[in-house]
Formats: C-alpha cells, sequence, structure tokens
C-alpha cells in the first residue's frame, strides 16, 4: 500500500466565492484550474505506480496554484474596477446614465 500524500488545499470555494463576487471570467478559470488539481489530486490517491503518483500529485500542485493566482487576478480586478468607474464618474468622462443607456439599446 502507497504511503499517503501530502495534505492538498482545497481552493475550489474561493474560486466560487471569486466568481460571484469579483470577476466572472477570472473566477471561472480559477474554478477549472481548482477541479483539475482535485481530480489529479484523487488520481494521484490511487495511483500505484510511484513515479506516476509523484508526477500526478506535482501536476495537480502545479494546477492548484494557477487556480490561486486566478483567484487574486479575480479580486484585484473585482476591486480596480470599480475604482476607475468611480473616477471616471467624478470626473465626468461618464455618466451614470451611460451605463443604463447602453443596456437599453
Amino acid at each position: 500500500m502507497p504511503s499517503p500524500l501530502p495534505p492538498h488545499s482545497n481552493k475550489m470555494a474561493m474560486s466560487i466565492i471569486c466568481t460571484f463576487c469579483c470577476c466572472l471570467l477570472g473566477g471561472i478559470i480559477a474554478i477549472v484550474n481548482a477541479s483539475q488539481a482535485n481530480s489529479l489530486y484523487s488520481s494521484a490517491s490511487f495511483a500505484t505506480d510511484p513515479a506516476s503518483r509523484q508526477n500526478l500529485y506535482f501536476e495537480s500542485e502545479r494546477k492548484n496554484k494557477a487556480a490561486s493566482t486566478w483567484i487574486w487576478i479575480s479580486i484585484i480586478s473585482g476591486i480596480i474596477w470599480p475604482i476607475i468607474y468611480g473616477i471616471l464618474l467624478a470626473a465626468g468622462v461618464i455618466s451614470g446614465s451611460d451605463l443604463l443607456d447602453s443596456i437599453n439599446v
């Protein structure tokens, strides 16, 4: 029986939260990477060959890191875009009705 793998941090919950609260595109990419990381970790848990087990585990950690990167991109863009919109609104470059006019076209 193979030895247990080191713990795997699951980024799925944070990816879903970022999708709903911050940035849709970055959150979806984070969800895909987190899902792949979880799948690879499960595959590594059941692999019997030590070399493939190690490769699957390292690949799951790489996907997990990619998910974490996209989570941060999503959080940062979710903070920056409203600030930019507020600055443009305050400067008079855009008006609050511009957004509504573009939606009702």
